[in-house]
């Protein structure tokens, strides 16, 4: 029955629409509370029917890219010297690469590694750590088809010690995704506000450790592929009602939706490229 229903739903797949009735309350809300825009809605609600676009990014600038010399569109197979990443989570490296003043820097939850690639392209210099054996095996699978010379460590980050402290610190946190719903759209259906709680424990439990790690003066970017309140802008108030001598910096960037607590990638921004995932970025200064 199953398949069959399912079946159906490819042969009339031009003739479904969704709006607003279709989608859950809560991730409704999120998008309302965040863009309160119509167009922007409107646009992510459409995206549910819609094959998201591949995109391939290279670690040096090429002419015949669709935004900012390094990404393009991924057709049948990957160019040599790049990797895959959603044009948002490029934006984030891309606009936040020159907040940083010192160019060692520890990423955190690394693996599959476009992060870590992307900045050791703009002449970083990369400590990767991750605690997913999976997640490792493709970012060693993409640093040996790149030849490219960054070495990842297996740790909990939770968990482990670190000798020394740091000037420069990129925590892509775990969350529940939700903001890759157009490549993953049962997530919108599973939001539990329960487990986010839990969720949010964890981002807040590493935000703490990374700012024990981190020096005066130094730089903490805070990013989650979310944009549920309770991973977003909600740990970020946290952090800055219990640390008064944390400050919140700007980010330069047309593509992001400003709030006080931080940027969330705006997706119809990108609509012209076919459209991006969602990503909350706050950039923390400890003073």
């Amino acid at each position: 029955m199953v398949n069959a229903v399912l079946r159906g739903l490819l042969r009339n797949q031009n003739s479904i629409s969704i709006n607003k009735k279709n989608i859950p309350n809560i991730f409704r809300k999120c998008c309302e509370d965040i863009f309160s825009n119509e167009k922007i809605c409107s646009f992510i609600y459409e995206s549910f029917f819609h094959k998201p676009q591949n995109y391939q990014i290279s670690i040096s600038d090429r002419k015949n890219t669709i935004y900012e010399k390094r990404v393009s569109y991924l057709e049948k197979e990957i160019e040599s010297n790049s990797f895959i990443q959603d044009i948002g989570n490029f934006e984030i490296i891309n606009s936040i690469r020159k907040i940083y003043k010192d160019k060692n820097i520890i990423d955190i939850c690394a693996a599959p590694g476009g992060k870590s690639i992307l900045l050791q392209s703009y002449g970083f210099k990369v400590e990767a750590i991750d605690k997913s054996q999976r997640q490792i095996d493709k970012f060693i699978q993409n640093i040996k088809r790149m030849k490219l010379n960054i070495k990842i460590s297996k740790k909990d980050f939770l968990k482990a010690k670190f000798p020394v402290q740091y000037n420069s610190i990129l925590l892509d946190a775990p969350c529940s995704a939700l903001g890759t719903y157009r490549r993953n759209p049962d997530v919108i259906s599973k939001i539990d506000e329960k487990k986010l709680k839990l969720t949010q424990n964890t981002q807040i439990e590493m935000i703490e450790k990374s700012l024990n790690l981190l020096n005066n003066g130094g730089i903490l970017v805070y990013i989650v592929c979310s944009f549920h309140p309770f991973e977003t802008m909600g740990v970020i108030d946290k952090i800055t009602q219990k640390h008064k001598n944390i400050t919140l910096l700007n980010i330069q960037s047309d593509k992001m939706i400003k709030k006080e607590k931080g940027y969330f990638i705006n997706p119809y921004s990108f609509r012209k490229y076919g459209g991006s995932d969602i990503f909350f970025i706050s950039v923390l200064r400890k003073d």
